[in-house]
């Protein structure tokens, strides 16, 4: 099964959305079932800064972004993986619509876990999750979402693997500042934890970032099988053998040995 990671800079686009839905296009020519892009893919990234204008980005899902992405798709066998700044009522939240070329929207995963640090102000937009984590059973297969931060919680790796995720898509938008642990730290989940893994990462500068870009594909074993350079527009592409994925985990003595008696403390608030 072919997936596609899309990567790009938004720092000069004028319409960012429409930047991300053509690449989208263009992904389509290797025939994905999946394609992913980056997070808050349609707009800049806007939490570094505390600016209540910003919140004009947020939008309804499905809502207008869902649908440019349904008349681009539309007649493939594609599902879409689409980070956006999402408003429910009065709620604001870091999303991404799963969108299917047929059935249209089928799921939406809301970021779980929001940083707040000096010139990073997530939590001024948004609230927490509160749909926990979701494996979404879909023609790309069952796929589980992460968003940025979220990727640094080894616990929830490790329930998107008892969840029997197939594969783990990563949308984020990280910093040069991270890259001696970029791979490490995702091969890691997608080794411990039998599923594929997708990530995608903005590239380019805004303001006081230089993301990293570096999107990649790795399969079960951790392997990299696809990988972005850090300053480009890039879509790439693997081919994810599923059906490998789900039996070497079915076989697993990571998940054979646990023992989820032990572990308790895990739950426990460590304040």
């Amino acid at each position: 099964m072919i997936v596609s990671v899309v990567q790009f800079s938004t720092g000069s686009v004028e319409d960012i959305g429409e930047r991300g839905v053509s690449l989208v296009e263009e992904a389509l020519k290797d025939k994905p079932r999946l394609i992913l892009l980056q997070e808050l893919f349609n707009t800049i990234y806007f939490p570094q800064y505390e600016d209540k204008r910003y919140f004009c980005h947020a939008e309804e899902i499905p809502g207008k972004t869902t649908d440019r992405i349904m008349k681009v798709i539309g007649g493939s066998v594609t599902v879409v993986v689409a980070p956006v700044f999402e408003k429910e009522n009065e709620s604001y939240y870091c999303s991404a619509a799963i969108v299917d070329s047929k059935e249209g929207v089928v799921g939406v995963y809301r970021k779980l876990h929001i940083p707040s640090v000096p010139g990073l102000h997530e939590t001024y937009y948004f609230k927490p999750g509160d749909r926990g984590h979701v494996v979404f059973d879909t023609r790309a297969g069952k796929l589980a979402v992460m968003l940025c931060y979220d990727r640094h919680f080894p616990e929830s790796a490790r329930l998107y693997g008892l969840h029997r995720a197939d594969i783990v898509c990563v949308a984020a938008a990280t910093p040069k500042s991270a890259r001696n642990i970029w791979l490490a730290e995702m091969r890691a989940h997608a080794f411990s934890n039998g599923f594929h893994l997708a990530c995608s990462n903005r590239s380019g500068t805004e303001d006081g970032i230089e993301f990293l870009g570096s999107s990649f594909i790795c399969d079960n074993r951790g392997e990299l099988l696809a990988q972005a350079g850090q300053n480009e527009d890039a879509i790439i592409s693997a081919d994810l053998d599923i059906d490998s994925a789900r039996k070497t985990r079915a076989n697993s003595s990571f998940f054979r040995d646990r023992r989820p008696s032990e572990y308790g403390d895990i739950a426990r608030s460590s304040n």
